[in-house]
């Protein structure tokens, strides 16, 4: 048999009856039971009851690491999500990621625009404030908790600096770009990377941005009519832009991997189960670029 015990106090004038614990399932002894007596009776323990009522009433506290992770979950294919994972954990989370958003006080984000601007340039600290503002705004839109009642102050940006090339750079440049052999700035020479060649030439020709032109498929160019169709550009729906003469004169004597859509491929993946190889676009050629740069002078 187990023995159940029960502890008896009078408290305000009223006398409660409570159930302390079981002999075996709770480890109750008659002292142990005795000592939660006392400590209902000095106020120092509260009833199962209590407890159960008093976790009922705790509020699920909203922070801004919280937010943050309710966002991600919300917008699980956003464009630049890691980028914004970054600049999370490494300017927001610390300064200000255990606060609630109705916590906050324009001192707070004072703080992070300013000690950002000693190290950072004002287009990083505007990504980052942008990116606490859309935390913000997400919770206030979903109503899971109040908002700050100030306005994010945001740094001016103009950092950005357009560079045309002078009709002699172009010369050199266009030069280079007609060579199979280009010499590096210790004096060696290297076969020029054919990619990073076409790839110069179609930005000269286009306009196009190098993300815009690796991720481009044979599908997206109609010779026909003349014309390239951009997927997903930057900021905006899918484009259409003409093909001029010189742009045409590349793709067209462009040589095609075959049954790879992409005008420029990348590394091959593994073949699948069925045998297929899986292509991927060509992500950079950074390096290339450099060698072009420093043999144009």
């Amino acid at each position: 048999k187990e023995k159940v015990y029960y502890i008896v106090f009078k408290k305000d004038g009223k006398v409660y009856e409570e159930k302390a614990g079981r002999q075996y399932a709770d480890d109750m002894t008659a002292a142990r039971a005795a000592r939660i007596r006392a400590d209902r009776i000095e106020g120092r323990k509260m009833s199962r009851q209590e407890a159960r009522e008093q976790e009922k009433k705790v509020i699920k506290k909203w922070t801004i690491e919280k937010i943050w992770d309710e966002y991600k979950e919300n917008h699980p294919g956003l464009k630049g999500l890691s980028q914004d994972e970054c600049r999370f954990r490494k300017h927001i989370k610390p300064a200000i990621g255990k606060k609630e958003p109705s916590e906050l006080v324009p001192f707070d984000t004072d703080r992070i625009r300013i000690n950002l601007l000693k190290t950072t340039k004002p287009a990083t600290v505007r990504n980052v404030l942008e990116l606490l503002r859309r935390i913000i705004n997400f919770s206030g839109k979903k109503q899971i908790c109040d908002t700050p009642n100030f306005k994010i102050e945001m740094p001016d940006v103009n950092n950005l600096r357009t560079e045309d090339l002078s009709a002699e750079q172009m010369g050199k440049l266009l030069q280079v770009l007609r060579q199979d052999i280009i010499t590096e700035k210790d004096g060696t020479q290297k076969v020029l990377d054919a990619d990073a060649r076409d790839a110069m030439l179609l930005v000269l020709s286009s306009g196009m941005r190098k993300g815009e032109i690796f991720k481009l498929l044979w599908d997206d160019i109609d010779f026909r009519r003349g014309f390239i169709t951009i997927r997903d550009p930057k900021g905006g729906p899918d484009q259409m832009i003409p093909l001029s003469d010189a742009a045409r004169e590349v793709l067209e004597i462009r040589p095609r991997v075959k049954d790879s859509p992409y005008v420029f491929t990348g590394r091959i993946k593994r073949p699948g189960v069925d045998g297929t190889k899986q292509f991927r676009p060509r992500v950079d050629a950074a390096k290339h670029f450099r060698a072009i740069r420093d043999a144009a002078g």
